[in-house]
């Protein structure tokens, strides 16, 4: 990595973190005056945090997705991307108060640790890596965001029902928002992840001389379509079971704790 492009990746941590401050700022005055400040604050982040990738692209004459670095970052930058095109519609003040802490500690903390080894994608063409991790990380970034939701909601109803603490659930939204925000991110990172794991699964029959006949045996492969399984479950009961509210809440959830966990074995996950 060069000096400048550490520079735009630290210069993005900063403002992530000074986003999230204003955010928990605003959190406590519930609509502050600060709120243009907070969003130039993540927009820039999020130009910064591009602008880094396209110097590794530059830098690297192919896809940032191919280090352990690169990956984490350009994965961040989905989420960022999508938490922030749901904010303004769903009015996400209140979630964006826990969302952006979380988020900035996480993406400094892994821009710390992360290795620029490479992935354990030694003959993936780059056209099929593009292919198939792009929708699977948009699809994780909405399982992402939609375990925000549900945490929110179940703040929201305990708010509800606790008594003297009406200067908190005024500042989320209404758990109908919430719940609709959580089913909608689910509906989209649902057919995301489908395609990403039909286009992995194209590439790995049509090079079989290459992984071997058990290439779904891979702990990596098997994790991901354990994902897709219970995400598939999540999306089936919300949208025809209509379950709704807490128990709605809570699976999300813990799918997207099982998405996290085979996320983070994918990185982790030494090379062969």
């Amino acid at each position: 990595m060069t000096y400048i492009q550490a520079g735009l990746l630290i210069v993005a941590g900063c403002l992530y973190a000074g986003h999230a401050c204003l955010a928990i700022m605003g959190w406590r005055r519930q609509r502050g005056a600060d709120g243009y400040r907070r969003w130039a604050l993540v927009v820039f982040a999020i130009i910064f945090h591009a602008c880094f990738l396209i110097m590794r692209i530059l830098h690297i004459r192919g896809m940032p997705i191919e280090t352990r670095l690169d990956s984490v970052t350009s994965f961040l930058l989905v989420v960022a991307i999508i938490f922030a095109l749901f904010s303004r519609p769903y009015r996400l003040q209140g979630v964006a108060a826990l969302f952006w802490p979380v988020y900035a500690i996480s993406a400094i903390g892994t821009w710390l640790l992360a290795s620029g080894a490479p992935m354990d994608r030694p003959s993936l063409e780059k056209t099929w890596l593009l292919l198939h991790l792009v929708p699977v990380y948009a699809g994780y970034a909405c399982f992402t965001v939609a375990a925000f939701m549900g945490l929110a909601y179940i703040a929201q109803n305990r708010f509800l029902r606790s008594k003297g603490s009406e200067a908190l659930w005024r500042k989320l939204p209404s758990l109908e928002k919430l719940d609709h925000a959580g089913r909608y991110a689910v509906s989209l990172g649902f057919p995301a992840l489908t395609i990403g794991l039909v286009v992995g699964a194209l590439w790995a029959e049509h090079r079989l001389a290459l992984l071997g006949k058990a290439w779904y045996a891979d702990p990596k492969v098997a994790a991901g379509i354990l994902v897709w399984l219970v995400y598939a479950v999540v999306l089936h009961i919300r949208l025809f079971a209509k379950v709704r509210g807490r128990q709605a809440a809570l699976l999300t959830i813990a799918g997207f704790l099982l998405t996290l966990a085979t996320f983070a074995a994918a990185h982790v996950y030494p090379p062969a």
